[in-house]
């Protein structure tokens, strides 16, 4: 299984928008702590008999601290929010390309193709290029997934994944019953962690869910990049 964590540019600006907004958020918390402290003390001096010296502007002075404070307490969650809201949105739009397929029809012979599958690792770099002959209508690429919760895709780890199959599919439901499949295993199949995590994923707190994903398309003589979203497998064409 492949584990991307993606931090760029976009993430290192956020963390920076995050830090401001954490210390604006402290900062106005306290302020507003310690005008509460003294609002208390004032009370319990009142109660006690003693006074305050009076001084010109000062009820006016701490009406107006309170509003600044409640303001800027109110921009640091927005800041917060934001980045959260952006952080999460940049992790459910962050594909990896995983796969390059071409596939061609077989000339002169029925349900064949001819299929040029590249696999990348998950910082883009291919591992393999190899070429099948797959009996079928379309190509089918299959891989697991294990899925992470949103909080986890915010701190720029993506879902775990790991393409395990290359089929053969036939258009006619006779013909997928009882026709020969071309299975062809990639990465070793499925492994000993994504069957373990399978089991356990539903009711970890660390895992949202552990499952197979599958993409397909007919044999059109066009080259398409898979890509693996945040829960699927999407084949886009070349451009």
């Amino acid at each position: 299984m492949n584990f991307p964590v993606q931090i760029g540019l976009p993430q290192i600006i956020l963390f920076i928008v995050a830090l401001i907004g954490l210390w604006l958020f402290i900062t106005a918390a306290a302020g507003l702590i310690r005008r509460r402290q003294l609002h208390e003390l004032k009370e319990e001096e009142f109660r006690t008999g003693e006074r305050y010296p009076r001084r010109w502007g000062y009820g006016r002075l701490r009406w107006r601290r309170g509003i600044s404070g409640i303001l800027l307490l109110a921009i640091a969650i927005s800041l917060l929010w934001l980045t959260f809201l952006v952080q999460t949105y940049l992790g459910l739009t962050g594909d990896i390309r995983v796969a390059r397929i071409h596939a061609t029809p077989v000339a002169n012979v029925a349900h064949m193709m001819s299929v040029e599958l590249i696999l990348y690792d998950q910082n883009g770099k291919p591992t393999s290029d190899k070429t099948y002959i797959v009996q079928g209508d379309e190509w089918m690429l299959q891989g697991d997934i294990v899925k992470f919760p949103t909080w986890l895709n915010i701190l720029g780890l993506h879902s775990g994944f790991k393409l395990t199959r290359l089929e053969g599919r036939f258009d006619n439901i006779n013909m997928e019953r009882n026709s020969p499949h071309t299975v062809i295993e990639l990465n070793g199949g499925d492994d000993n962690f994504f069957k373990t995590v399978q089991e356990q994923a539903w009711t970890s707190p660390f895992m949202d869910s552990a499952y197979g994903s599958s993409t397909f398309l007919s044999p059109d003589g066009k080259t398409y990049d898979v890509f693996i979203s945040q829960d699927a497998l999407h084949p886009e064409p070349v451009k």
